[in-house]
């Protein structure tokens, strides 16, 4: 048989005293109760395991207690990482954090927008799809500030006004990698970017032509192949890129990375002997394969903490909230090597 559930009245008849008197001791809110009364109030809800109703609490608050994260792929490991390092901060803050994956698509990220403000949730962090068109961005980031709920943009640039972002910069995370390739003598390199209308792919493809442009070495657009930051595509790309007689290849991002690692392994290529690769993001199975991975390392669950702490500025009504952007470095490690 189901047990009853302890409420505030059954605590107030069994300590003779009033629910207000209960609910101001439960709530820790300033009020002339003794002492002796507060640790009665205290032992007796203990003792009938009381457990307060949330719903209600909020409710008083006006407050859900809850952000919300929209994120376009939770099976990719960088973001896996980013929700953690949200919800550890998110915890420590009182909150608790729900997590919606989009899979990469603009109308799913448009139906968890409407979701969540109709939740009432107290803040949004946002990921926007790699799919999403700059002008629906700016659509969405409107519908959220026109709800006032607080929100910050994550890792993927929107050009909206009133949208607070903690990003890296990918210019100078694509120069760093495609630098490292040409310093060790590498001229052809494949360059397999993500979704083109993406900024995080134009900002990174801007650094891997800076590099060139500063070792002298033309621009050619043969070498690029738009990916879709799916292992897949990385596995497409390996024979596109050995027919151009690329000598490295440079991927947006560790998913494809291991593509390429698994169709050099189905076509008998060495890896670096043969093409060596560099990828994106310093997820935590580049270390762990058998030749680890050369990759822009980015500090995925400081960014999620960084992201969590900007939102909780934003509900506090902190004056100066400043936006953040951070700097990728270089993990060298046995995927690359002297040409």
């Amino acid at each position: 048989m189901r047990e009853t559930k302890t409420t505030i009245k059954d605590i107030a008849k069994a300590a003779g005293v009033s629910t207000t008197t209960v609910s101001l001791v439960l709530n820790n809110k300033p009020s002339r109760i003794s002492d002796k009364t507060k640790e009665k109030i205290l032992k007796i809800a203990k003792e009938k395991k009381y457990v307060p109703n949330k719903l209600a609490v909020n409710l008083a608050k006006q407050s859900s207690s809850t952000f919300g994260m929209i994120i376009p792929d939770i099976s990719n490991v960088f973001f896996a990482e980013l929700c953690k390092g949200c919800e550890v901060e998110s915890r420590k803050a009182g909150y608790s954090i729900t997590f919606s994956s989009s899979d990469e698509y603009i109308s799913t990220d448009l139906e968890y927008v409407d979701t969540m403000i109709a939740n009432r949730v107290d803040g949004i962090i946002y990921v926007s799809s790699s799919s999403t068109d700059a002008s629906t961005n700016q659509t969405i980031c409107q519908k959220i500030h026109s709800s006032q709920i607080p929100f910050v943009v994550v890792d993927r640039p929107i050009d909206f006004p009133y949208a607070k972002s903690v990003l890296m910069d990918n210019e100078v995370g694509g120069y760093i990698a495609t630098k490292h390739l040409l310093e060790l003598g590498h001229q052809r390199i494949g360059c397999l970017t993500g979704p083109m209308q993406s900024d995080t792919s134009i900002k990174r493809l801007s650094g891997y032509k800076k590099a060139l442009k500063e070792f002298n070495i033309s621009f050619d657009n043969s070498l690029i192949r738009e990916g879709d930051f799916q292992i897949q595509s990385g596995y497409d790309c390996l024979s596109y890129m050995r027919g151009l007689g690329v000598t490295a290849i440079f991927c947006f991002n560790d998913m494809m990375a291991l593509g390429i690692y698994k169709a050099a392994r189905d076509y008998g290529l060495k890896i670096p002997e043969d093409i060596s690769v560099v990828g994106y993001d310093d997820i935590f199975i580049c270390d762990l394969l058998d030749v680890p991975l050369t990759t822009v390392h980015q500090p995925a669950y400081s960014i999620g903490r960084y992201a969590v702490q900007t939102l909780l500025s934003l509900v506090r009504k902190d004056k100066n909230v400043e936006n953040i952007v951070l700097s990728p470095s270089l993990k060298v490690r046995a995927s690359t090597r002297r040409f």
